[in-house]
């Protein structure tokens, strides 16, 4: 055999093992790693929660999609994950729809049910987010009686004593106007904002709040090594990672569970949040 012909069936073989890789890069995107929910656990010490909340768990899950790669039954499972870490909070941050699919009545009616069954002692609250605008009745239908939906407003949680701590959500900017007003009420409770958009942190950083938990970004569904997320979406383009802390505040940005636009998912696993929050 010729150099120039082992030279050509070299190159052949190269290029199927290449073929080969991208295939089953493909195929884990789009049938394993979306599937593939996980928890993430944090710890927060933080000198301004009242000793009374010493030890509480938030639960943080956002951006289901559902409809996406989330379908009723991975939403059971979703409940199910979020009930076996005993949370006494449960936050969620956006994008509970999905803007390519219309749910029926029928599955809405099943949707609030399962969510009614999430189990925990101080309560659960949400905003929406940049996909539900499209769907904002049947988003207040299934939140009716199992999340307190904050449209540009606060509500404070008590917990064995009179000190009280502060839950602040913001509606998204996508089709309504966010009213910041709502921070100019100063007070010195610890305060959790929550907001679908990660990048509102650069419009209300100069306010007084602790934590800033968001979604949206997905932390960019698709993250190459090296490169990390090749593509973030608008209200997601400064911050858009899981982690942040400027100035002493916090930002977490949940990896979300659904999938947007594409159901692929790359070294970006579905996840819930796991807050532990410690007084000191």
């Amino acid at each position: 055999m010729s150099k120039k012909k082992k030279k050509e069936k070299k190159t052949k073989k190269i290029l199927v093992l290449f073929l080969l890789i991208i295939s089953l890069g493909l195929i884990y995107a789009h049938y394993i790693e979306p599937y593939s929910i996980t928890i993430k656990e944090y710890k927060i010490d933080n000198n301004k929660l009242p000793k009374s909340f010493d030890g509480i768990k938030i639960i943080h899950f956002s951006d289901l999609h559902y409809g996406s790669t989330i379908k009723f039954n991975e939403l059971k499972k979703v409940v199910n994950l979020i009930n076996n870490e005993n949370p006494d909070i449960v936050v969620f941050t956006g994008d509970f729809f999905d803007k390519r699919f219309k749910i029926k009545n029928k599955e809405l009616d099943k949707i609030k049910e399962e969510l009614s069954k999430i189990n925990n002692n101080l309560g659960n609250y949400a905003v929406d987010g940049n996909h539900d605008y499209k769907y904002s009745e049947d988003l207040k239908k299934v939140m009716e009686g199992n999340f307190l939906l904050l449209e540009n407003s606060e509500t404070l949680i008590y917990y064995k004593d009179n000190t009280p701590i502060s839950i602040v959500g913001l509606t998204d900017k996508t089709e309504t106007k966010v009213n910041y007003e709502i921070f100019e009420k100063e007070n010195e409770y610890f305060r959790i904002v929550l907001a679908h958009e990660p990048d509102e942190f650069n419009k209300i950083k100069e306010y007084s709040f602790d934590i800033l938990l968001s979604g949206h970004s997905h932390n960019g569904q698709i993250r190459l090594p090296f490169i990390g997320a090749i593509y973030t979406p608008v209200g997601a383009k400064t911050y858009y990672d899981e982690h942040y802390k400027i100035d002493n505040k916090l930002i977490f940005i949940s990896n979300g569970l659904g999938t947007s636009t594409i159901d692929f998912r790359f070294n970006s696993k579905p996840s819930i949040n796991l807050y532990r929050l410690y007084a000191y």
